[in-house]
C-alpha cells in the first residue's frame, strides 16, 4: 500500500512539474516503473481529476483537481504568514537579544505586522501597524531586493528619497547598487539610515510563486549592533527567512 501511494505521488509530481504533457513511455522511463503500474495508477488519477489525458495525442498532464486542491490549501491557517513567522522571530530574538520584526509591503511603505521585543532594557520598539519607508529601512530594502528589475525601476522613478539622517541613501543609483548587492548576499542593512543610533539587518521571505511577500529583521542600538556585527548576523537572518519561505512553498532553483 505504501509503495503504491509513493508511486502515485511520484507520477503526480512529475506531471505537475513537466513543461508539457508526457507520453506513457516517458513517464515509465523517467520513473523506472513497469508499464502496467504506470497505466493503472494514471487511470486512478484521471478518474479523480488529478491527471488528464489528451484525447488526440493520448499524452498525459496534470488535471484540474490539482488547481482546486492548491487553491483550497492556500487558505489554510498553516500557510498564514504570521503563524509561520512568529516562532522564527522568537528564535531570532533569543539568538541575538534584539527586537525582531515581520514587515510586509503596503504600496511604497513597509508595515510592521508582528514583533518580538528584546528582553534588554535598552531596546528598539516600533508599534505593530506602523508604516515606514522602504528605501531607508532594513526590512524595506529587503522587500526591495525581492522586486523585479522593472518593479525596482518603477519604485525609484516614483519615490522621493528624503534624507532622514546624514547616512540616508538619497541617490537612486546608489540605492539601486545597494539593492543589487543585497540580492547577491541575501540580506540588507540599515546602518543609521532611518534613525541615528539604530542599526537593522533584514532578509526577504518568498512564497511558492517566488514572490517576495515579507521580510524579517532585527534592530538594535549601534552600541550593540554596528556594521561589522550586522554583516556577521546577516547570513543567520537569511537562513531563518529561508525557513519561512520553505513553509510557504518556496523552492530554490535546486529544489530545496
Amino acid at each position: 500500500m505504501v509503495q503504491s501511494v509513493e508511486r502515485t505521488l511520484d507520477i503526480l509530481e512529475l506531471l505537475a512539474t513537466a513543461e508539457n504533457d508526457m507520453t506513457l513511455t516517458e513517464l515509465r522511463e523517467t520513473l523506472d516503473l513497469p508499464h502496467g503500474t504506470v497505466h493503472r495508477l494514471l487511470g486512478s488519477l484521471i478518474a479523480r481529476g488529478y491527471a488528464a489525458q489528451d484525447q488526440e495525442t493520448r499524452h498525459y498532464g496534470p488535471g484540474p483537481k490539482l488547481l482546486e486542491i492548491a487553491a483550497r490549501a492556500s487558505h489554510n491557517q498553516r500557510f498564514k504568514l504570521e503563524r509561520i513567522a512568529k516562532p522564527i522571530l522568537q528564535e531570532l530574538t533569543s539568538m541575538t537579544g534584539e527586537t525582531s520584526n515581520l514587515v510586509m509591503q503596503r504600496g511604497h511603505m513597509g508595515v510592521y505586522v508582528e514583533q518580538i521585543s528584546s528582553p534588554l532594557l535598552v531596546r528598539m520598539f516600533t508599534e505593530v501597524g506602523q508604516q515606514v519607508p522602504l528605501y531607508c529601512t532594513g526590512s524595506g530594502k529587503a522587500l526591495l531586493s525581492g522586486f523585479t528589475n522593472e518593479q525596482l525601476d518603477s519604485y525609484l522613478a516614483t519615490t522621493n528619497l528624503e534624507a532622514w539622517t546624514p547616512k540616508t541613501i538619497t541617490s537612486a543609483e546608489h540605492l539601486r547598487e545597494d539593492i543589487v548587492a543585497a540580492r547577491s548576499i541575501g540580506f540588507t542593512i540599515d546602518d543609521e539610515e532611518r534613525e541615528a543610533g539604530v542599526c537593522c539587518v533584514a532578509a526577504p521571505i518568498f512564497d511558492h510563486t517566488r514572490t517576495c511577500v515579507a521580510a524579517i529583521s532585527i534592530s538594535g542600538p549601534t552600541t550593540r549592533i554596528d556594521r561589522e556585527r550586522a554583516i556577521e548576523l546577516g547570513p543567520h537572518i537569511r537562513t531563518l527567512a529561508d525557513r519561512c519561505s520553505v513553509e510557504l512553498g518556496y523552492q530554490t532553483a535546486t529544489g530545496t
